[in-house]
Parts: C-alpha cells; structure tokens; sequence
C-alpha cells in the first residue's frame, strides 16, 4: 500500500494560511510525498494557477493521484442541478492537464422538503449524463461514500448500478460509513466489484465528537490505524481482492494536521513492513 495525500488533510492549515496549491505541494515534497489528490475547492484562481501547479509536479516528481469535486445533484431547482453537472465535466480537462483520469464526485446532500426518491432520481439522472460524458472524455468517475443519500455500501452499489456505466465506479471511504451507522467491514463486500479509488480515513468513537450518525454516535477524526474502522483489515481485503487504484490519505482529526499525517504515513509504513513490502 502506498499513500498518496489529499488536500483536504491540511484543509485547516491552507485556510488558516492562506496556502495556496503550490504550497501544499511545496509541503508534500518536504515531507518526501509523491502522490496527491488535488480538489477544485482549494483554487484560489484556476486559470492562473493551473499551468504552474501542473509544471511543478512535473518537476518535483509528484504525481497527481486523482481530483476532487463537490456537486450537488439535489434540488429542485434545474439551473442548479445543471450547475452541479457542469461542475464534474469541468473537472475533465483539469483532470487531464494534471495527469489523472480519476474525478472523485459526490451525489448531494439531504435537504428539507425533498424526499428520498425524489433525490435518488435527481442524483442518478446527473451521474448518468456525467458518465455518459466522462466516458467520451476518458475519465473514470469515482462516488464516494458521503452523507444520508449515498452514504451506505448498498446505496453507493444501487447509484452505481443504476446509472450503468464503467465510468462510474466507487471511491472507498473507509470511515464515512460510520457516520451513517454501518461498518466498514460489511460496506466492503457489495462494492468491491467497484471500488476504484480509496479514501484512508479514520473515526473513532467520542462523546464530544464533532460528527453524529443518524443512530446519535459521536465520532472524531484520527490518525490512520488508531480509530474504530479495523483499517488494516480493510486494507488486508482491498488488496486480497487485486485492488489495485490510490490509497488516498483524508485525516480529519482535531489535532495538529501535518502531525496526523506523519502518524498516518507511519500507520502505512507498519503495514507495509508486516507484509513484508518495504516502504511505501
């Protein structure tokens, strides 16, 4: 297993910082990380940044894992959920100018007044022309696990299965299920025929938690390994069953994020030493 770094890691350091991508790439390479993931929400001027962010992993060696959007098919407002369409097919040559063909995409978010069905046809009907598109654009579209509408294995597998594309896949995040009361070790198994990307994430249960699941568990973010996801089994069954896309980090803990990192990438170390691979 070889990680590679989200941004979204750092998200408190770049804000608080005023960080731009540069320097989060300027932070990878001090640290010795070679693989990112880069997300859409972090530019500060797209247009003028993204030759120079794209020259600059080029020459430090750091390879661009995969991009991240955050659409929202759910509303009953069309120009918005055109907009949230919009917001993937953008990602498609940014995508490609950074060197990855792998677009990390959400569903959307409950919102009152809208029911359950009523979104599931929102979100399936934007993916399914996202797909369509992203096939002609040779991108592979991974949803992640995030939130009421797709947060379960079993929902992430019915979009999937319903839109009815190769170009939708799943992005694996292995703590959010979680936070919708499902184990991570039962959310696997319907997925991994479409598993294509991998979020490294850790929970772990706390009563001042800043996360709740609809059952009223509390959750805090952890450093990789030391949470309530049984990580390294998760890790043990993705790579039994050939997988074989990004291990992306996402830390999401309170503490001192580059400190969490560091803790994550030791976690990764461990693992690849136990099974005998070196580091990563």
């Amino acid at each position: 297993m070889k990680l590679s770094l989200s941004m979204w890691s750092l998200h408190r350091t770049v804000r608080a910082g005023g960080w731009t991508v540069i320097d989060f790439l300027s932070f990878c390479r001090k640290e010795g990380i070679d693989s990112v993931e880069l997300l859409n929400v972090f530019w500060q001027n797209q247009a003028v940044e993204l030759d120079e962010v794209a020259r600059y992993t080029r020459e430090n060696g750091i390879r661009v894992a995969s991009y991240a959007v955050g659409n929202d098919f759910v509303s009953a407002s069309e120009e918005k959920r055109l907009a949230a369409l919009r917001e993937i097919t953008d990602a498609f040559p940014v995508a490609k100018a950074l060197g990855t063909s792998v677009v990390r995409v959400f569903s959307g978010s409950l919102h009152p007044g809208i029911d359950y069905d009523q979104a599931r046809g929102w979100i399936i009907s934007g993916l399914s022309e996202a797909a369509k598109l992203a096939e002609e654009a040779g991108i592979t579209l991974a949803l992640e696990n995030h939130g009421q509408l797709a947060g379960r294995g079993g929902q992430v597998k019915d979009i999937i299965e319903q839109v009815g594309s190769k170009a939708l896949r799943s992005t694996f995040d292995t703590g959010n299920f979680l936070l919708v009361d499902e184990l991570p070790s039962q959310a696997i198994e319907p997925l991994l025929p479409y598993i294509a990307h991998v979020h490294v994430k850790d929970f772990k249960r706390h009563p001042e938690g800043r996360y709740q699941s609809p059952g009223g568990q509390t959750f805090e973010g952890a450093v990789a390994g030391e949470g309530d996801t049984r990580l390294a089994s998760l890790i043990e069954r993705l790579e039994a069953s050939g997988y074989a896309g990004a291990y992306v980090l996402e830390y999401e803990g309170t503490d001192d994020e580059a400190e969490g990192i560091r803790g994550s990438y030791a976690f990764a170390d461990e693992h690849n030493r136990t099974h005998g691979e070196g580091r990563p």
